[in-house]
């Protein structure tokens, strides 16, 4: 599994690197084997002005082809990342469940009743 992170506007240090690194290994580690690759992208839309406008975005594109993508907006970018990382892990975990539940077709067959 591969982990990118791109940054625009937020003051970044080798700690803050490993830190978000970390947590996104940490929360992907138990579906490893069905993730290819996350992408994280963070910014600061509102530049030094402070407020909520850091803005974390995560794309994790599964093995069965699918993408799960999460956004989140806070005012600090640790727990920013962390809120998003909580909600990316519930949603693979979803998103595998789903795709292995036995019978599960990826159509629906819908039957009208007479």
């Amino acid at each position: 599994m591969m982990i990118s992170i791109r940054v625009r506007g937020i003051e970044w240090t080798d700690e803050l690197h490993k830190e978000v690194e970390r947590s996104v290994a940490f929360a992907v580690d138990r579906y490893q084997t069905h993730v290819n690759h996350v992408s994280v992208y963070l910014v600061d839309l509102n530049g030094p002005k402070g407020g909520a406008d850091k803005l974390c975005q995560m794309t994790a594109t599964l093995r069965s082809g699918d993408r799960v993508f999460i956004l989140e907006k806070g005012s600090e970018i640790v727990p920013t990342v962390n809120s998003a990382v909580d909600r990316l892990r519930y949603r693979i975990g979803r998103g595998i469940r789903r795709w292995k539940r036995p019978g599960a077709q990826r159509t629906r067959v819908y039957e009208r009743a007479a």
